[in-house]
């Protein structure tokens, strides 16, 4: 069993609502009505400027992939050029949401490690012509490990990732059809085009029931279920009638007993491929509940949802470096800032994040409403200016008359 590595858990994710990020600034920092209103007007301005900006993101990522998406009413018509443009455009997105990508180590050890739930399965990956995965969130849990062939109950932090995104592309007919074995795994029309899949909580243990094309793998605790019976029987029907069958001469045994033995003998194989045929379907079961309750999105709408998560990463990252500027009693430099908010998310929230301060700062330089010394240290405009220089920002900018 691949053991079960801790990492540094520090995400650039802020795992928190935006709406509470900003009643959580008001109530520690408006120190009055008018401020309270000031600063709420700020963060609504901050929330459409990001929303109109990442509406553009989003209708360019639907054009993208409106060629190559499964659910098309419309016959799909895309080559390689468009998907790599498309994977390009997908990927700068996520970089923007601070999803992060699903490392090579990462499946190695989903696949090697105990499995959470009580199946295995085995992906076929070399199905993909195009695969990425990504993730969002991190974190650790106490499950219950079955090891030793499923004999022994363990405690463990199991690693959980928040949000999982597969983006697959299979590989065409005709590679299906090159060889007898992949023929039957041939998914037709329905295997066409670009799939993007969003699901959430899913073990990193567990990350082979993401798959689509999965084959379960039975543990050797159910096989021993499943053959122990026919074994048992073998051995029971030779003590039974093997001296019968062995001990007298070959034209003394009578065609009777014979066809008891093969009877029963019959009775036990068809036993047990019931008991094989019900544990598939158990596993199968098993996979589809839990797929269900961790499935977010499919295709076209996934898009939508990460541009959302997108946007409302940005605007976090934006209001709080703006408050803690704007309200700290000295000034401070970009590192000082960085440490100021990752202290206030832990204390506040619980969460110990990698504040993307830099990122932070660039969106506020870019709205002109930061200023930085020659020393480092840096400033805001103050409220009302922020408000009259956004405004003048959001009427500014469709502007087609000469």
């Amino acid at each position: 069993m691949a053991e079960l590595v801790e990492i540094d858990t520090r995400q650039q994710f802020i795992p928190v609502s935006r709406n509470k990020i900003k009643q959580v600034l008001l109530n520690d920092f408006s120190a009055s009505k008018k401020s309270n209103e000031g600063y709420s007007n700020l963060f609504k301005m901050f929330e459409v400027i990001w929303h109109h900006d990442m509406h553009d993101n989003l209708e360019s990522l639907k054009s993208g992939y409106e060629s190559m998406n499964p659910d098309s009413n419309d016959n799909l018509d895309y080559d390689n050029e468009k998907i790599s443009s498309f994977l390009q455009n997908l990927d700068e997105t996520m970089i923007d949401g601070n999803w992060l990508p699903i490392t090579d180590k990462e499946i190695d050890e989903a696949l090697e490690g105990e499995d959470v739930l009580a199946i295995s399965l085995d992906v076929r990956f070399d199905e993909f012509k195009n695969m990425k995965l990504y993730r969002l969130g991190d974190s650790y849990k106490q499950t219950e490990i079955k090891s030793l062939y499923g004999l022994k109950k363990e405690m463990k932090n199991v690693r959980i990732f928040g949000n999982v995104l597969t983006v697959l592309e299979f590989n065409d007919k005709d590679w299906f059809m090159a060889d007898r074995k992949r023929k039957k795994y041939y998914l037709g029309e329905e295997g066409e085009g670009l799939h993007i899949r969003l699901f959430k909580d899913v073990p990193h243990l567990d990350m082979e029931v993401i798959f689509p094309n999965t084959s379960p793998s039975m543990r050797t605790l159910e096989k021993i279920k499943i053959g122990a019976p026919l074994i048992g029987g073998i051995v029971s029907l030779s003590m039974k009638y093997g001296p019968m069958l062995f001990g007298s001469e070959s034209g003394d045994t009578s065609l009777s007993l014979i066809g008891g033995l093969l009877t029963a003998l019959g009775t036990y194989v068809l036993k047990t491929y019931t008991s094989y045929q019900k544990t598939r379907e158990k596993f199968r079961s098993a996979v589809a509940k839990d797929m269900y309750f961790k499935g977010i999105a499919n295709n076209e709408s996934v898009l939508t949802y990460l541009i959302d998560m997108a946007e409302e990463q940005e605007v976090k990252e934006a209001i709080c470096a703006y408050v803690f500027i704007k309200e700290s009693d000295v000034a401070m430099n970009e590192e000082e800032l960085d440490d100021k908010i990752e202290e206030w998310l832990l204390n506040s929230f619980g969460h110990d994040i990698d504040f993307e301060v830099d990122d932070a700062l660039a969106k506020l330089e870019k709205m002109k409403l930061l200023s930085v010394g020659e020393d480092g240290k840096l400033s805001v405009v103050s409220i009302e200016e922020a408000l009259v220089t956004l405004d003048d920002y959001w009427d500014n900018l469709y502007d087609f008359v000469e």
